[in-house]
């Protein structure tokens, strides 16, 4: 099935890669745009789910947010536009750009917060492309990737 990526040697190793470094190589680039939204204003959170339980929070943030989030913006979008355009060269491109833009577009706190969303939108997207050539669900590894970010985010805002 991941035979059409034959040229890319980068690519063929991250489809037989085990399962924690394809987490790992998303999640990284992931935190390292997660340290430029530190120099940008606080985005006003108005309208966004909070409770008074910082458990409650964590749970929100790191299991219901990052599951509808991939389930919509990753995994629907995607299968959608694969399903419509069946030449994997202009599908990945569209498919990758519309994810990574309804992602953004879901998370309108600020302008800045709506282009940093855009990119992490295009590494879930490229995350969840490749991972449907996996043996592992493509669902579940992006699931992971967002939740650890949306952890490590949360315990950093906890902490600082």
């Amino acid at each position: 099935m991941y035979k059409r990526f034959k040229l890319i040697p980068s690519v063929n190793y991250l489809i037989k890669a085990p399962a924690y470094i394809f987490i790992l190589v998303f999640f990284f680039p992931s935190v390292l745009l997660g340290t430029i939204t530190t120099f940008l204003p606080e985005p006003d959170l108005t309208g966004s789910v909070t409770t008074d339980s910082v458990v409650l929070n964590l749970l929100i943030a790191v299991i219901v947010v990052p599951l509808i989030e991939t389930l919509l913006f990753q995994s629907l979008i995607i299968e959608i536009i694969c399903r419509i355009i069946k030449r994997p060269r202009k599908n990945i491109c569209i498919a990758v750009m519309v994810s990574a833009l309804a992602f953004a577009l879901n998370h309108t706190y600020s302008l800045g917060y709506i282009i940093m969303t855009f990119f992490w939108g295009i590494i879930f997207a490229i995350a969840y492309y490749l991972g449907r050539y996996r043996k592992e669900s493509a669902i579940i590894l992006v699931f992971l990737i967002h939740s650890f970010y949306n952890l490590s985010s949360s315990l950093y805002n906890l902490i600082f």
